[in-house]
């Protein structure tokens, strides 16, 4: 039997449930690695088998997200279902049920006794669990919040306000965790909304400074979170999916915490610049204290799914940081008759320096070592693609009318350059042994 069939059977037996997910990973490796090892002798048969390795995995993982796809419109017609139910008890005789009915639903979806199913069938259950599940509880606390509590915006709920916001928060930590439990991948991807309630609920205050204090608890605890997918040896890589987003929604509550820190302390300077220099000290001290790690049975980087949250924040806040520093120091700097805002410079400066310390500190390996396979190295890509696109836009600002009259000479210039060398530089049959021979980018 060879190894392709032999992979395809046992495929079978993972989407029936009689093997885990983590026994077909350990063997599959095994058998792709015996294949390499024969490669050394005989050069023909461990591409094709690797190939079909990964192609089975690839159909198993889209039938997978397939499956929780339909359930998650199943589950949400059920919730909508439920929510009409409850209005129309609402007209006929006045009895507001919403919170009762949604929380019974929700403890249902959780302590619903194990079906007897497996397979394919246990993935659909689990992705419709998980979302009733996250769905309904917030449904039913934020109902009770805000239809029978009803109180007005600049009272509080307890100190801080915490019976508001402590409900939400626990329940989208409940709601991740359950989802985990079911491995539920649409789960994961749509996880990251329930977060916002708890962050609305933590900014709603009597004071702008309980606020920005309620705010950071919440980030606090979504970071712990993320903290602990990064140590986190048992974990596949399918639940980076729930930390990218989770990432995303603490770079969206990391801007919100720019405004509200703002209102509070009439200082829009000092937590940019905080945000910045942080990132300066995380990046020297934690790959000192700490080694790379990768996901179980996989070579994906536990670093990956920070990234979103790196490019949703950190992309942008060097510049705001930039502005701030300007309006609090020289707003305009003229040169030559000309005026540019020095925001643009600072921007330029702090998104330079962050790229070159993702290189380590060496201009060279920017042009040597542009990996995009790499979190590290690609979060320096990136902060220098940004430090250029503000270089652009400070351009425009510096030249204003005349930008026109430069840039779009200089493009053309690039485009007819470009393609003239690349007809000239190279013959067809060249260019054909050159594109077989090149290493294909990750």
């Amino acid at each position: 039997m060879g190894n392709g069939e032999f992979l395809s059977q046992l495929s079978g037996h993972l989407e029936a449930g009689r093997l885990d997910e983590a026994s077909f990973n350990r063997i599959q490796k095994h058998e792709l690695a015996k294949s390499d090892s024969a490669s050394t002798e005989e050069n023909s048969e461990p591409t094709q088998l690797s190939n079909d390795g990964a192609s089975l995995r690839f159909k198993d993982n889209a039938m997978r997200f397939s499956l929780g796809v339909v359930a998650a419109i199943g589950a949400t017609l059920v919730l909508i279902g439920f929510g009409l139910l409850a209005s129309l008890i609402d007209d006929a005789i006045g009895l507001d049920i919403v919170t009762p009915l949604f929380a019974l639903v929700a403890c249902l979806a959780y302590f619903a006794p194990r079906l007897d199913v497996s397979g394919r069938a246990m993935v659909f259950v689990g992705e419709a669990r998980a979302i009733i599940f996250g769905a309904a509880s917030m449904i039913s606390v934020v109902w009770f919040l805000g239809e029978i509590i009803d109180k007005s915006r600049n009272e509080n709920f307890g100190p801080l306000n915490i019976f508001e916001w402590a409900p939400t928060l626990l329940v989208a930590l409940a709601s991740i965790h359950f989802a985990r439990q079911m491995e539920a991948w649409v789960a994961y991807c749509a996880g990251w909304i329930l977060w916002f309630y708890p962050m609305a609920f933590a900014i709603e205050q009597a004071s702008e400074t309980y606020a920005f204090i309620c705010l950071m608890v919440v980030m606090g605890v979504l970071f712990a979170e993320l903290w602990r997918e990064w140590f986190a040896k048992d974990r596949t890589p399918s639940f980076a999916i729930q930390a990218a987003f989770h990432s995303m929604m603490l770079g969206i509550m990391a801007w919100v915490s720019l405004f509200i820190f703002e209102e509070a302390f009439d200082n829009s300077m000092l937590m940019a610049l905080l945000y910045v220099v942080g990132w300066f000290v995380w990046m020297k001290v934690f790959p000192e204290k700490f080694s790379s790690r990768d996901y179980s049975q996989s070579s994906l980087n536990t670093s990956w799914p920070s990234i979103l949250g790196v490019l949703v924040f950190y992309t942008g806040v060097p510049l705001y940081a930039g502005f701030t520093i300007g309006d609090s120091t020289i707003e305009e700097i003229g040169i030559g008759g000309f005026e540019i805002s020095s925001g643009f410079l600072f921007g330029i400066l702090f998104h330079g320096l962050m790229g070159l310390q993702m290189f380590g500190w060496k201009a060279a390996n920017v042009v040597i070592k542009p990996s995009l396979t790499e979190p590290g190295t690609f979060a320096g890509s990136v902060f220098f693609i940004m430090a250029f696109v503000w270089f652009i836009f400070g351009l425009i600002d510096f030249l204003e009318d005349l930008a026109g009259y430069i840039f779009l000479p200089m493009g053309l210039l690039v485009l007819v350059l470009g393609t003239k060398r690349l007809m000239t530089g190279s013959t067809p049959e060249q260019g054909t042994e050159d594109s077989e021979n090149e290493p294909l980018a990750n």
